[in-house]
């Protein structure tokens, strides 16, 4: 498998310019291959989703460096698709002009674009909504748009920041679900930032434990059930409990060390 992400002695400063910047991150080295599924936990504030800005060229970090591709990360990574927790949907317009949005700006065809839209919003289970608007959709239906949205322009990275952090459980369950089918029948590189231990677990290849701010890199944990997965049979098994302990255990640890 192919080395996809490159990320070298990276650090980061908010506010580097002037006094008292807030480092967010501190010499992270990291690989990620070709369409491995990498999920990203650690404490509040530890610089997850910076470090997912930065790799997809939303963020210039203060040193160090990201390839993808063998090709350095210098703006906006056009190889990259952004879920957001938020669903950053237009109100405005309907689901179709929503996930179809991608590929006006990208200038395909108006035909060509409704046609992956559409089989895009097939594949999220929206098939019959295409003409509904944000507002008369629930939560987890607009987070299913934001998903589509991003699959349709079919970027070889998934960059997905908390995007089911403001479901409800149930809901949120169902979504996890979804994109586990969703992965494994249109494989491609995700990075998924979560404070939840067990959908680290559960949607991962690897789960990259970052310590408190400046974050850096403690841990890099093969997750090794076999895919496809069965999330029930997953969660039942004593490796589950055991790896949800252990994360527990050092997260528990760097929060204490971070109150002393």
């Amino acid at each position: 498998m192919s080395s996809m992400i490159e990320v070298r002695d990276l650090s980061h400063v908010y506010n580097a310019q002037g006094q008292g910047g807030t480092p967010a991150l501190s010499d992270v080295n990291l690989t990620i291959r070709k369409n491995e599924f990498v999920t990203f936990l650690g404490p509040s504030g530890c610089g997850k989703t910076t470090l997912m800005r930065i790799i997809g060229g939303l963020v210039t970090p203060t040193s160090g460096s990201v390839q993808v591709n063998g090709k350095p990360v210098r703006g906006p990574n056009l190889d990259c698709a952004i879920v957001f927790q938020n669903f950053a949907l237009m109100p405005w317009a309907s689901v179709l002009q929503n996930v179809a949005f991608g590929l006006e700006m990208r200038g395909e065809p108006k035909a060509q674009r409704i046609e992956k839209a559409r089989a895009a919003i097939d594949l999220v289970g929206l098939g019959g909504f295409e003409e509904k608007y944000p507002k008369q959709l629930s939560g987890g239906m607009q987070q299913r748009v934001g998903l589509a949205r991003a699959l349709v322009v079919h970027t070889p990275i998934m960059l997905m920041d908390e995007p089911f952090g403001a479901l409800d459980q149930q809901t949120r369950r169902y979504m996890q679900e979804e994109l586990l089918r969703i992965w494994q029948k249109d494989q491609r590189t995700v990075i998924f930032v979560t404070h939840d231990m067990e959908e680290a677990i559960l949607l991962g290849d690897k789960v990259v434990l970052m310590s408190n701010r400046p974050g850096r890199i403690e841990e890099v944990i093969d997750v090794k059930f076999a895919r496809p997965r069965d999330p029930e049979a997953v969660e039942r098994s004593p490796e589950f409990a055991e790896l949800k302990e252990y994360l527990w255990h050092r997260l528990r640890q760097m929060h204490e060390m971070s109150a002393a």
